[in-house]
Parts: structure tokens; sequence; C-alpha cells
């Protein structure tokens, strides 16, 4: 590769970044499709952009004191803001990417997706954003399987876009986020759904949705995020 070439690449990450920032994300990080090696089959960045190099992930914050506070139509409906803020970051940052030449396709950073296992109500998104972020250098995974981050801890939601731009990547995390005779999470599981680093999506599934007397199924049970005390800024309030 040219000494320009380099310079030029350099340069387009840094002003990548910059943008995706000036869009609305609080963390973002690049991965090399190299460290998606051990992503299930069908599940990598190549498989999604056959020429993929790197994975651009963006995240935003979820306020604290949502995620700690009582009303569960709070944190529903916070997280879908999150949802439809990411997706449109990544579109912007899809657009970037192609206005500099290269090709980018956004994952949806909640559903639709693929993969789906009605039985044991188990699902994979087309990438794993979580395992993509690692990837990307943002936090590491804790014993919940949630992204801790150094700056909000679990408290994120998070996207990816999938480019076929040679990005120089960004340094992973290398300390590990989690004590290791931290159990709170798994403690504070009303559904008992988390075993060494692992989720029983159907267990956890029984509980983290609740239907409201008018009907609206909503994104209630966020226990293991409220039990991590890693980025935690404020008092948390008690449970009911």
């Amino acid at each position: 590769m040219l000494l320009r070439e380099v310079f030029r690449l350099v340069n387009l990450k840094d002003r990548l970044k910059k943008f995706a920032f000036s869009k609305g994300a609080d963390l973002v990080g690049i991965a090399p499709v190299d460290r998606f090696h051990e992503a299930p089959e069908d599940h990598r960045p190549t498989d999604i952009l056959p020429d993929a190099r790197t994975v651009v992930v963006c995240a935003k914050r979820i306020p604290e004191s949502v995620v700690m506070g009582e009303p569960a139509t709070s944190y529903h409906q916070m997280m879908t803001v999150l949802t439809n803020q990411l997706d449109l970051i990544a579109f912007e940052v899809a657009t970037y990417v192609e206005k500099h030449g290269g090709k980018a396709i956004p994952v949806p950073s909640d559903d639709p997706y693929y993969d789906w296992d009605q039985e044991r109500r188990h699902g994979r998104g087309d990438l794993s954003h979580k395992h993509a972020a690692q990837a990307a250098g943002l936090g590491k995974l804790g014993k919940n399987s949630l992204l801790i981050t150094p700056e909000f801890g679990n408290r994120v939601h998070l996207v990816s876009v999938v480019t076929s731009l040679d990005l120089d990547p960004d340094p992973l995390v290398a300390r590990e986020m989690c004590r290791p005779t931290c159990t709170l999470c798994m403690t504070a599981c009303p559904a008992k759904a988390i075993k060494d680093g692992l989720v029983d999506q159907e267990k956890c599934r029984s509980r983290v949705f609740l239907k409201l007397p008018k009907g609206f199924i909503i994104e209630a049970c966020r226990e293991c995020r409220k039990a991590c005390p890693i980025g935690v800024t404020h008092t948390k309030s008690k449970s009911k």
C-alpha cells in the first residue's frame, strides 16, 4: 500500500469517527474482520458483506436514572428511542463510507434478524453487536453477557456498520471489567437465567417482558443492568 494511501485511510478513520460522534454516538470503535473468526457461521461480517474489512461500532449511553428508576414504561420507551437513533446513526455512517469510496451495510440495532429458534426462544442478530463492540475496543463482555464499557458500565445500546474500508483497528480493552468473585448480576436475575457468562434466553424472556393492562407488551426487567456497579455515578434506587 502506498504511503499516500496509508495517510488517507488514517485520516479517513479519524474523520469517520468524528462524523459518527457528530451524529449522536457516545462511543465509536473500529474492529477488523479477523477479530470475528470465532463468530458463528452466517453471523460474521463477511456473511453480510463479502469484501468486508472492518466493522464500525457505535454506542449510545442509556440514561442511568432510567435504568435505576422504577417505571418500566420509561425504560421500554427509552430503549425504543435509542434503537431508532442508533439505526439512524448507522445509516449516516454507511452513507459517509459510500461517499468516500467504500461499501457499507448497517446491521439493525435490534429487530429484525433471521436466526430464531421458536422452541428454545433463542435468537441471534445477523451480527452480534456486543461481540463487535468488544472487538472494536469499546469494552468487555460481563458475566451477564452484556457489554461493559469503562465510561458507562453496561448502560449502553449498540449498532454496527460492516464496511469494505481497510481502517486501522482500535486497541482492545486490556483490563477485566468484572471482578472475578462478583456475582451481583447473577443473584439479581429473577429468572436465574445467568450462569458462567451465558444467558438462557428462554428463562430471560419469561421475565423480561411485561403485559400492561391496556395490552401493551414492554421490556421491563433490567435487574442485571441495575446490579452492576461499574460506571454507576448515582445511588441506586431500591427495587419494588
